[in-house]
């Protein structure tokens, strides 16, 4: 299970940098498996988190939701418990 929240991660982390290349380079960015998954819950939550926190791997979806959002530890913490 481990594996693979790292897996869904490291995914999610690429695509976002294929995603800030090609609007760099002006480039049309390709579409991803992730791009036609469920739309982010209520709150803009990625569903990538939802995923983990769900899993039991509330550790896993706080550092996620982090590298995703921005977020603080706290806030991230909040959402992630309120999940």
């Amino acid at each position: 299970m481990i594996e693979d929240a790292h897996l869904y991660r490291r995914l999610a982390l690429l695509e976002q940098q294929v995603r800030l290349l090609s609007e760099r380079v002006g480039v049309e960015c390709p579409i991803f498996g992730s791009d036609t998954a469920p739309a982010p819950l209520e709150g803009g939550v990625p569903a990538e988190v939802v995923a983990l926190a769900r899993a039991g791997n509330a550790i896993a979806a706080i550092k996620l939701f982090r590298e995703m959002t921005g977020a603080g530890l706290r806030e991230a913490k909040e959402v992630v418990d309120s999940l």
